[in-house]
């Protein structure tokens, strides 16, 4: 029961954070803010990140299970009919993905405080060019990353080994495999082309009706492969760092707008006010949701040992992390909400009636 509310879980959670990054993605496409038009190319960046994280989330539906000094990470989405080594590229791209996105809000906060602190000398340096080379160069860290990831791990025959000694999960997926042999032997028992077998002796396997089903795991153990260490090192120092940088740098556009009040009319400064607050919302969305994920890690690290709802956490709060990032955009920055208001209140529509019929009056 728990694993079928698990899978459920993930489905509607990620489903809709790749709806909503899907809806973000195409008003970042067609909707820009006038005052800061460069957060429209974060925002799409932002927002295909989130789909790719939210789509190989749903795909790989992680439990983490934690037996000494390995890490074993069982696999209960549609991946687990995958190969091992295509399992462990979707959980690269999850890195990537999650890693990309963690590292574009930094850089965002630091090249709007360029700009606001003096836009004559750091706008010629702060073209559209070099924002999508240091994205690229972003981009390019990341996948170092989840390189010490995928070389991490150790073989498969190692993980089912002591999963199979530690854990029941190796009995439940028998348990649930047997079931389903037993449900297909059923269906085609009662089919036409069944009962043709049962008149002639000729009954189909279990192995047969379901297919050759495996379970699906992937994983580390910090004792044979340091990798994993290297990789969960640099994964808490961006994490620091990035939160560091968006602190500073928020107090320091926040200063920088107060003194420029003269200067500024007062719709302006409230956009650009209310630009760093919810920019700052969704930037600090990934943090929240990951010190309950991190703190979970270092005491199942301590222990050795990880509880039932422990293995079920990481997935539990990271599956958020695309949902509430979308949504705080979409809700709090005033033209894309508007987009969405115009759009379900079908005024556009509206609208273009309206037009057209002025224009039929004036001819």
């Amino acid at each position: 029961m728990q694993l079928s509310f698990f899978s459920l879980y993930c489905y509607i959670c990620n489903g809709s954070g790749i709806f909503l990054n899907a809806i973000l993605l195409f008003l970042s496409s067609y909707k820009s803010i006038e005052t800061i038009r460069e957060l429209r190319y974060f925002l799409s960046n932002i927002a295909v990140s989130g789909i790719a994280f939210a789509a190989s989330l749903l795909v790989l539906q992680p439990q983490v299970v934690t037996r000494g000094t390995m890490t074993i990470r069982v696999v209960h989405g549609p991946a687990q009919y995958l190969t091992e080594n295509a399992v462990k590229a979707i959980g690269c791209l999850t890195v990537i993905s999650y890693m990309y996105a963690l590292l574009s809000f930094p850089l965002f906060f630091i090249y709007r405080s360029m700009i606001l602190a003096n836009s004559n000398m750091f706008g010629q340096y702060f073209t559209k060019n070099t924002l999508m080379v240091t994205l690229v160069i972003v981009f390019v860290l990341c996948c170092t990353e989840s390189v010490f990831l995928y070389y991490s791990s150790i073989p498969y025959a190692d993980l089912l080994d002591r999963a199979n000694r530690t854990t029941s999960i190796v009995e439940e997926f028998e348990n649930s495999t047997l079931l389903l042999n037993q449900h297909l032997r059923n269906m085609d028992i009662n089919s036409q082309h069944a009962a043709a077998n049962v008149s002639s002796g000729v009954i189909q396997s279990a192995e047969e009706l379901s297919g050759k089903r495996h379970l699906s795991l992937f994983g580390d153990d910090h004792s044979r492969n340091p990798l994993i260490l290297i990789f969960h090192g640099i994964l808490v120092i961006c994490h620091v760092l990035s939160y560091l940088i968006i602190l500073v740098c928020a107090h320091f556009m926040l200063r920088t707008l107060k003194t420029k009040q003269g200067t500024m009319s007062k719709d302006t400064m409230l956009e650009n006010k209310l630009l760093v607050h919810s920019v700052f919302a969704e930037a600090f969305i990934p943090l929240l949701l990951s010190t309950p994920v991190g703190a979970n890690a270092v005491l199942v690290t301590v222990y050795e040992n990880s509880l039932k709802w422990q293995e079920f956490l990481p997935t539990y709060c990271m599956s958020m992390v695309p949902v509430l990032s979308a949504l705080f955009t979409i809700v709090f920055i005033g033209p894309y909400r508007d987009a969405i208001i115009s759009f379900a209140t079908l005024k556009f529509l509206k609208k273009n009636q309206n037009d057209t019929r002025k224009n039929d009056d004036e001819s």
